[in-house]
């Protein structure tokens, strides 16, 4: 999800258009948000991608490949679990 500030927009540095550029759309821009829907959803696909890095029978390669991909979906997942605001209750 985009909170489009354009002065922030990694995907603005290469013109001028007032409108996202979805296409450009990065996991490290400062304009990225993600609910804890967005958060699971990335967690549940890295859990299948995880079994088969650590299967036997696939060849190193690969398993490396999967194990990277799997970090970088895990990586904004929790970085959403420990930077999100969590309403409380007032205390009496």
């Amino acid at each position: 999800m985009c909170v489009h500030n354009r002065d922030r927009a990694l995907c603005h540095r290469l013109d001028a258009a007032d409108a996202p550029r979805l296409e450009r759309c990065g996991p490290s821009c400062a304009n990225a948000a993600r609910a804890a829907q967005h958060a699971n959803h990335l967690l549940q696909h890295a859990q299948p991608l995880e079994k088969q890095a650590a299967s036997e029978a696939l060849p190193g390669p690969l398993a490396d490949r999967l194990s990277q991909r799997v970090g970088q979906l895990r990586a904004p997942a929790d970085r959403h679990v420990d930077d999100r605001i969590n309403a409380q209750e007032p205390t009496a």
